[in-house]
């Protein structure tokens, strides 16, 4: 939940970045989206099954205002995390953690390289 919480304001902080930083950030994205990866398929597999989220809507009742200021009952909607146990093959979840975390260390050279471009393209 956090996370979803942060995206909004890693987005603001991304357009108040110099060009140098956002050509890191999208440098280092398909890294950043392995470790993820890695680190909730490893959380699968200690559990022994994976965990969906959704968002569930629900009625609030609030206190509106007409035009002329007058209060009155009214509903809105919020939403809440719901999270369900999900079945895993823990010998797929397994093999998929392996293939990553061998697929790892030459998306870092990658990310490496590229970052090593961006601070030529945009000296700060």
């Amino acid at each position: 939940m956090l996370k979803y919480l942060a995206l909004p304001a890693l987005a603001i902080l991304a357009a108040c970045a110099t060009p140098q930083e956002q050509c890191i950030n999208t440098a280092s994205s398909q890294v950043r989206t392995m470790q993820t990866l890695i680190s909730t398929t490893q959380g699968n597999i200690a559990r022994g099954y994976a965990i969906h989220r959704s968002q569930e809507p629900y009625e609030v009742i609030d206190t509106c205002y007409d035009a002329d200021g007058k209060p009155y009952n009214c509903f809105h909607t919020e939403y809440r995390t719901k999270e369900t146990p999900v079945t895993i093959d823990v010998a797929e979840e397994r093999r998929k953690l392996a293939q990553l975390k061998r697929r790892l260390p030459a998306e870092r050279r990658k990310m490496d390289a590229a970052i090593a471009n961006c601070r030529i393209q945009f000296p700060e």
